[in-house]
């Protein structure tokens, strides 16, 4: 009842806000699709994303806005603070993410550049930016990826010669072990996202810097795929239906070997 819930919730707060709106879809088209979706139905000059489980910070606009301002930046990364059950993994996500921004800080656009492309990204939560730059650069999701939107993103922002600016304040909560993040990647059409990312923006580019390194992570991968697939189906075996399915089909099968002996 999601659709109820945003509408409660923007019948109950649209005095707080200039302009809301709700946008839906009949299917699930996923992350990439969403944001596009989402995005393009902006009007302000600046655009906060925020996930249905995560939360912003009281001051986080405000905080991003000066920033932005004082920087004359167009693409923002905040900090993240994690929560969930997992009281000791949340801080070290928080840890992790806050010294890879103070690091990322340093960088160059080639060297950001590089770090992202091998899988070391900011955190996307935490992201702000400037609508205009979006528009004027044609940056958008790329929908092949349906499932992953924010590490092809990042590539493209840097292609486009986007300078990122790192605000070391936290502005978003993130929530660990949400409903939509903890089935998605057990989907066929996350391991598909998984794949189409690594050959459309890593491989390539991690070809030329060690071929055999590069070809292993495309082995690695693949492997995970067959065996969750292996196992998914493995299990299968023990259910109702397919034991059905075997008792219906026994006679088939007799007559499929009678046939075969007959032909030899």
């Amino acid at each position: 009842n999601t659709v109820e819930l945003c509408q409660q919730w923007v019948e109950e707060n649209q005095e707080r806000f200039v302009r809301t709106q709700i946008i839906t879809s009949d299917v699930n088209t996923g992350v990439s699709v969403n944001s596009n979706r989402g995005r393009d139905a902006c009007k302000g000059e600046w655009i906060k994303g925020i996930a249905g489980d995560d939360l912003l910070m009281p001051n986080c606009v405000e905080d991003c806005v000066e920033y932005a301002l004082e920087k004359n930046a167009s693409c923002i990364f905040g900090k993240i603070e994690a929560f969930g059950e997992n009281q000791e993994y949340a801080q070290y996500l928080t840890d992790t993410f806050s010294e890879r921004n103070a690091y990322m800080s340093t960088l160059t656009n080639d060297a950001l550049y590089d770090m992202i492309v091998k899988g070391d990204t900011p955190p996307a939560p935490a992201f702000f930016y400037r609508r205009k730059f979006f528009i004027d650069n044609n940056i958008t999701n790329d929908v092949r990826i349906p499932m992953i939107e924010d590490l092809p993103k990042w590539l493209n922002l840097l292609n486009k010669g986007c300078e990122f600016q790192f605000l070391d304040k936290t502005i978003v909560k993130y929530r660990l072990g949400g409903i939509s993040t903890s089935n998605q990647w057990q989907s066929p059409i996350a391991y598909d996202s998984q794949r189409k990312m690594f050959y459309y923006y890593q491989f390539e580019y991690l070809y030329k810097i060690n071929p055999e390194h590069a070809i292993a992570l495309i082995v690695d991968h693949e492997s995970s795929i067959y065996q969750n697939l292996y196992n998914e189906n493995h299990n299968l075996r023990n259910s109702k239906a397919y034991k059905l399915g075997r008792i219906i089909l026994k006679p088939f099968n007799r007559i499929q070997r009678i046939w075969k002996r007959i032909m030899c």
